[in-house]
């Protein structure tokens, strides 16, 4: 359970956390036998994710430790290929980001069908440890994906009883997404994780067919307040793409960490007009290449990943595709209406847009 949430809003430093390294090994295809560096087979568990207290240093303070598998918390491979580690983030509202302190053991054989078991275990300064499993599954009984993923992009999410002023296509209320969460996890969806998109998209990796990613860009607090506790409910995973220049980031990463949410990049400071007049105006066109790395960069260090980034305004320029891949960044994202395919342009990647007041029907559409 987390600690009680202050839904007031508080200003608080900004704190720069070290560059993860659990997202860089969800890019390295570990094939056949797969062995981590801990070299500590791990049984079966209980459930999905179980933060627990593992022997000996200072008791774990209840919801102090927050750790995020990356993706679905089944992960699903097909016999044969490689085992893509999707990674897992770690939160300590106290310290902040602790995921490159995260250890890793098990072992995953894509070559035998079966069902294995992988470990991250983690420990803060003062002692305290913490666990997180993720089951893995090695099948041939899946139907596999062969005509593009939906990574759906959501914004804001408001109580139907007290709608906002301003309200919009954006807004999409808790009642619409409630039946969207309700419809794919009865459905059995997946939700693969960036490093597993990435190796789709470079055509070594199979994902499921009923796979879909979401997404809710600007970190608005409609969604951090009424939309997080219904992602919680029907374990369904979600990513938030948020602006790290905020006051509030440390305050947000902190009080609102989720097993089931991840904070990527919306960028640490391009959310705001420029003077090129390109486009939808946005600043990106203003920089050089370097200067965007730069803000790339610190955007990575604040959240602790670079698994993903939305362009704000959906802007791309000349320069952006080689500052993702100097930053390493698995995916970037625009606001270009489609699906994501084997061989799609990684570094300008479409999204599905989700508008409020369209009916279960049409959002079912829009998945498929």
């Amino acid at each position: 359970m987390r600690r009680q949430r202050d839904y007031g809003l508080g200003v608080l430093s900004l704190v720069s956390v070290l560059l993860v390294a659990g997202l860089v090994m969800g890019m390295l295809h570990l094939h056949g036998l797969v062995e981590t560096n801990v070299g500590q087979d791990v049984g079966s568990s209980d459930g999905p994710v179980t933060v627990i207290q593992d022997g000996g240093g200072t008791p774990l303070e209840e919801g102090r430790i927050v750790m995020t598998l990356c993706g679905s918390h089944e992960t699903i491979v097909r016999t044969g290929e490689s085992y893509v580690e999707p990674g897992c983030l770690v939160r300590d509202v106290e310290e902040g980001n602790l995921t490159d302190r995260v250890q890793v053991s098990g072992e995953v054989d894509t070559s035998t069908p079966g069902t294995y078991t992988i470990t991250y275990t983690v420990t803060n300064d003062e002692g305290m440890k913490a666990q997180a499993t993720r089951t893995v599954r090695v099948t041939d009984d899946v139907e596999w994906d062969s005509d593009g993923i939906a990574v759906m992009m959501y914004h804001y999410v408001y109580d139907p009883a007290d709608p906002p002023e301003d309200l919009n296509a954006n807004f999409v209320s808790t009642d619409e997404l409630e039946e969207h969460l309700s419809w794919l996890h009865d459905s059995g969806f997946y939700y693969p994780s960036w490093a597993e998109l990435r190796a789709y998209i470079d055509g070594t990796h199979s994902l499921p067919d009923r796979s879909v990613i979401l997404t809710f860009d600007d970190g608005e607090y409609g969604f951090l307040n009424l939309g997080i506790p219904l992602l919680e409910k029907y374990e369904v995973t979600a990513t938030s793409f948020t602006e790290c220049s905020r006051d509030d980031i440390a305050y947000v990463l902190d009080t609102y960490a989720s097993p089931y949410v991840c904070f990527e990049s919306h960028s640490y400071d391009l959310h705001h007009a420029g003077y090129s007049g390109i486009g939808h105006g946005g600043v990106i066109y203003d920089l050089s290449e370097d200067e965007l790395v730069d803000d790339l960069q610190h955007a990575a260090d604040i959240l602790g990943t670079r698994g993903a980034f939305a362009y704000p305004y959906g802007d791309v320029s000349d320069v952006s595709a080689a500052a993702i891949d100097r930053v390493g960044i698995f995916c970037a994202f625009t606001t270009e209406y489609d699906w994501v395919y084997a061989g799609s342009d990684h570094t300008r990647l479409p999204r599905v847009r989700v508008s409020g007041g369209n009916s279960l029907e049409y959002y079912q559409d829009s998945v498929w």
